[in-house]
């Protein structure tokens, strides 16, 4: 009975043995996540928290591993040692029982690891007061942009005119009308910028019936979407005080619809909204004496509107003047909220990782060192 009772205490010992690192591994793992989590409140304040790469924390499953291998796997390494003095083994016994320390920090360091890895951060919102005014794009795709009289063809002169107009163009609200045998809004008034630019990059002649050129009912598509008249308002759709037309066409306005181009002019004076325009295609006569392009319209919508008559060809001329004119437009203040990155919070966590790492080579290689 004696013996029995021996095997079953040696038994028992070593259930506690091994289940003894698994117990401390959750105690300093919980403490750990509390002190971190309440670091994580008091250091985030009222911001909120973001955590930029959230699939890093899969790596957790790691520290589980690792504690797997050191707290077992390592254990069943068995080896045979001579010793001249028993007592020297004896001493030791007290120490085994934190021989699997090294291995709870170190499963510790690489739990830390995999929240640094997650890159927990916070966010704050910068609120900025900007000047803008409303434009309306209008551009002629008619068949008559087909013509390669500018490089490539019109339609690609008016699309690098425009792409270049909306890099140099900022905090402005800008939407694009298209129009042929017909007008089409294409985009309304919008501040994406690049979604804008990615649709004029996308043009091609035949989005419209383009058997005609009515530039007027382009013109008085545009206007409407510059009306005050809108029942609900936010920061991105309130009026502005300043509102402008670009007109891109190579002025050939063969059909009307609902309006006449100087009856649309007209229109757009009564609005206070100044119409520039812009002659795409050359003032060459052809092979009969007559002219492709009628920059004669394009000038008259330009003058009736107090706007300024530019070619596609002189990109220069028209960007200093519209420029310029701009500095003198009543503009309306609009607050623009951004959400900026402020605090990055897996320093300290990566830090609390190269230590535990420290500590864990530290024992393993002095008071807790492994025999073979």
């Amino acid at each position: 009975m004696t013996a029995g009772r021996g095997a079953d205490g040696r038994a028992g010992r070593r259930i506690a043995r091994a289940a003894l690192p698994w117990l401390v591994l959750a105690g300093l793992g919980g403490l750990g996540a509390l002190a971190v989590a309440g670091w994580l409140r008091w250091a985030r304040g009222a911001e909120a928290l973001v955590w930029r790469s959230p699939r890093a924390a899969i790596l957790l499953l790691g520290a589980g591993l690792v504690a797997l291998v050191a707290f077992h796997l390592q254990r069943r390494r068995a080896a045979a040692m001579a010793f001249s003095q028993t007592a020297l083994v004896g001493r030791r016994g007290a120490a085994a029982w934190l021989s699997d320390l090294p291995g709870v920090l170190r499963a510790l360091a690489v739990a830390a690891l995999a929240l640094a890895l997650a890159r927990p951060e916070t966010y704050r919102e910068v609120r900025r007061e900007i000047d803008t005014i409303d434009i309306m794009l209008v551009v002629d795709m008619s068949k008559s942009m087909e013509e390669t009289d500018l490089p490539r063809d019109r339609l690609d002169a008016a699309q690098r005119v425009i792409r270049r107009f909306l890099r140099r163009t900022t905090h402005d609200r800008i939407g694009l009308v298209v129009f042929g045998q017909q007008a089409m809004l294409q985009c309304p008034l919008t501040l994406d910028a690049k979604l804008l630019e990615q649709i004029v990059t996308d043009l091609a002649i035949g989005d419209v019936p383009e058997l005609g050129t009515a530039i007027g009912d382009g013109l008085g598509l545009a206007l409407s979407q510059l009306r005050d008249d809108r029942r609900e308002r936010t920061a991105d759709t309130a009026p502005t005080k300043s509102k402008v037309v670009i007109l891109l066409s190579d002025g050939d306005s063969n059909l009307v619809t609902r309006f006449e181009p100087d009856e649309a002019a007209r229109v757009a004076q009564a609005m206070g909204v100044k119409v520039y325009t812009i002659l795409v295609g050359r003032e060459e006569s052809d092979l009969y004496g007559g002219m492709s392009v009628n920059p004669a319209t394009l000038r008259s919508i330009a003058a009736l509107t107090g706007g300024e008559f530019f070619r596609a060809t002189d990109y220069g001329s028209f960007d200093r003047g519209f420029q310029t004119v701009r500095e003198k437009l009543v503009k309306t203040k609009r607050i623009e909220i951004e959400r900026v990155p402020d605090k990055q919070l897996f320093v300290p966590l990566a830090i609390a990782a190269l230590i535990l790492l420290a500590l864990d080579l530290a024992l393993s290689h002095t008071w807790l060192r492994r025999l073979p």
